[in-house]
């Protein structure tokens, strides 16, 4: 093997690594700064009350979820494998967080009846199709 094939192999190596990580949704992104809020910058810093891009972002997709929710009366399907995925197919966890949030005592209808399992099951059958219903 050549030199310069040894330089483009380990060129490539990383690149190939770096991309076969999934990147999470932004839904989920949100999520975990839901679930884990970074602190907020002291009152003496430069960047306390600057604009903050992030959570303008967050809070307009909060508010599509709650749209989508109260438009078709579940959640929509990226906030539940969003969940499925912060959780870890935790579906207890995943039922207590949206019991919690939503307070309701119907977990089901408000997952329009999917669950991890049902989710995981379907991204199998068909991983390159985003839609899975």
């Amino acid at each position: 093997m050549s030199s310069r094939a040894i330089a483009v192999v380990m060129l490539l190596l990383p690149l190939m690594m770096t991309s076969s990580v999934a990147i999470p949704s932004p839904i989920e992104q949100c999520l975990r700064q839901r679930l884990n809020p970074a602190p907020p910058p002291p009152l003496d810093s430069e960047l306390y009350g600057l604009f903050d891009f992030n959570r303008i972002v967050c809070k307009d997709m909060f508010r599509g979820v709650s749209h989508s929710l109260r438009i078709t009366g579940e959640l929509p399907l990226d906030y539940v494998l969003a969940l499925c995925d912060i959780f870890g197919d935790d579906e207890y966890m995943v039922q207590s967080y949206v019991t919690l949030l939503f307070n309701t005592d119907d977990f089901h209808t408000l997952a329009g009846g999917r669950s991890c399992a049902t989710i995981r099951r379907r991204q199998r059958a068909n991983p390159h199709n985003s839609s899975l219903w």
